[in-house]
């Protein structure tokens, strides 16, 4: 399946721009469409009226910069979550729009496989960074294949350690995923928590000690390989969850309870 390169290098700006520029270009960009199409309430965009604004059009500038950045000189782990999540969700909407996209990301076949970036030398779709970088080269799910093959040069933008809370800050363009926001280095961790401690307090986790039920969201069945086992799970929701009865059921007697996956509305987040 062939890539849809959405930042072709079309910009005479492009040459001009060093790799730190073309960073702080594109996060610029990204801070200027959440503030003007982002409802960081609902989580819902605007893309109609994004495409034709001058917003859009100086985002695309910052996309094409990309080709000038050498992502192999994000170094810690804390800069590769930051960049990483924040170039997802835009390339995602990047994707959505110029797709036209109307109802739902599974309008287009293969999106996550081929809607790409072009970042330095290296071309990612949104599965490359998801589940290649992002998730050090996991499955998918378990009838798959890892998006890198052995010998890939992307495997050196690989994260050093597997952060589960990923799962909380992507957007796949639909409802029942997390909200869409962009965040920052210097506060990438409490970040994260937030996001955590946000999905895992809305309807994507219902908590019901008297009918001894969990209802999950199946981003929790998807990927349940990054939360470890049962227990590990159940121990990761009642660090996040915020009632103190729920949190003690969670920990000592969810073992047992039986668990729903709750239903994943792809409809998209307009």
């Amino acid at each position: 399946m062939s890539y849809l390169i959405m930042n072709p290098a079309t910009s005479q700006s492009v040459l001009a721009l060093s790799s730190q520029d073309a960073a702080a270009q594109l996060k610029k960009g990204i801070n200027t469409l959440k503030g003007n199409f982002f409802d960081l309430d609902t989580g819902h965009v605007n893309y109609g009226t994004m495409k034709g604004s001058d917003a859009y059009q100086s985002y695309l500038e910052a996309a094409a910069a990309l080709r000038k950045l050498d992502p192999r000189t994000l170094s810690s782990q804390q800069e590769k979550l930051t960049f990483w999540i924040n170039l997802y969700n835009a390339l995602t909407v990047h994707g959505i729009i110029e797709l036209g996209i109307e109802d739902s990301v599974r309008e287009k076949r293969g999106f996550f496989k081929q809607v790409a970036y072009q970042v330095g030398d290296y071309t990612l779709s949104l599965d490359d960074i998801e589940h290649g970088v992002l998730r050090q080269n996991q499955k998918q799910h378990f009838f798959a294949r890892r998006v890198f093959k052995n010998g890939d040069s992307r495997l050196a933008l690989m994260l050093e350690n597997p952060e589960p809370r990923i799962h909380f800050t992507l957007v796949c363009g639909s409802k029942s995923c997390p909200p869409i926001g962009t965040y920052q280095l210097e506060q990438i961790e409490q970040q994260l928590n937030l996001a955590a401690g946000s999905f895992i307090n809305s309807d994507n986790v219902q908590v019901e000690p008297q009918k001894n039920r969990l209802g999950l969201s199946k981003i929790f069945q998807w990927y349940g390989k990054d939360f470890g086992s049962r227990n590990d799970l159940l121990q990761f929701l009642a660090k996040h969850r915020r009632n103190a009865e729920e949190q003690q059921w969670l920990a000592e007697q969810a073992p047992q309870a039986k668990v729903d996956w709750l239903e994943y509305d792809w409809g998209l987040n307009h």
